[in-house]
């Protein structure tokens, strides 16, 4: 290599992480009335409107993204559902389904519809557009078990133009906040079946589903790969828990409701 390519090449490296960040923003833990408006990258332009309401029986909280933003989940029954992606869970242009304004998504209705309820530090992946460029984020949310409420805690995007983010990542190197949870479940609520997605690869895992008494109900060994993909059978439905292993390496921690369908 040529004394000159050199000195370019170290120059494109240097001016890369130099312009290349997190754009972190932590806030006081905040639990709105009805709605927070959340500001992405802080340039006084609201991104998204995370807000809560319904009838006096049943509510909930929805994601409305506004312009042309948007959240990534799934839709299920009719209902746009935005995931609840653990810690360490990469958010890219490929990472899932994005839905913008026109379809705004429901974290949690009432006590069993979506995947945030009665979650708490999960993150919900954003897409925002400035102008011609993409940027890929997350907001950290907790939402209690009847969505009733959720608290807002702190949220970042990735200041490069469509690049990947971790889920609670805070710099260029580490996420905050990591747990153990290092995968994720689609559809949840399952109604016949379902589909868990290590964000690393599997080698020899134990997947141990148990039941709310914690009697064990299924379990799956010799796992490879990223997906498993767990059938209901004749589960009953009801709140059942995912256990992800290797050996004593306990990997991830996970809720799954098995519903009879939505009405």
């Amino acid at each position: 290599m040529s004394k000159l390519l050199y000195t370019l090449l170290l120059f494109f490296v240097f001016n890369n992480n130099l312009y290349s960040q997190i754009i972190y923003t932590d806030i006081s833990d905040v639990t709105p009335n009805a709605s927070y408006t959340l500001d992405l990258n802080n340039d006084t332009i609201i991104d998204f409107i995370i807000q809560y309401g319904g009838s006096s029986d049943t509510i909930g909280v929805i994601c409305h993204p506004q312009n042309s933003n948007a959240y990534a989940g799934t839709i299920m029954a009719g209902n746009y559902l935005p995931w609840a992606l653990a810690a360490s869970s990469t958010i890219c242009p490929s990472t899932a389904t994005w839905y913008d304004t026109n379809n705004p998504g429901t974290l949690g209705w009432g006590t069993n519809l979506g995947y945030w309820v009665g979650e708490t530090d999960k993150y919900l992946a954003l897409k925002l557009i400035v102008g011609t460029n993409t940027y890929y984020g997350w907001a950290r949310i907790d939402l209690v078990a009847t969505s009733s409420s959720f608290t807002l805690k702190d949220y970042a995007y990735q200041s490069t133009p469509n690049s990947c983010i971790l889920a609670g990542q805070t710099n260029l190197r580490n996420p905050e906040n990591t747990n153990k949870s290092s995968a994720l479940i689609y559809p949840n609520p399952m109604i016949t079946s379902t589909t868990l997605k290590s964000i690393n690869p599997l080698y020899n895992a134990t997947l141990t589903l148990y039941n709310s008494n914690g009697q064990t109900v299924k379990q799956v060994t010799n796992i490879l790969g990223y997906d498993i993909k767990i059938l209901r059978e004749n589960l009953q439905s009801g709140l059942y828990f995912i256990h992800l292993s290797d050996g004593n390496n306990m990997l991830a921690v996970e809720k799954l409701q098995i519903s009879d369908g939505y009405k």
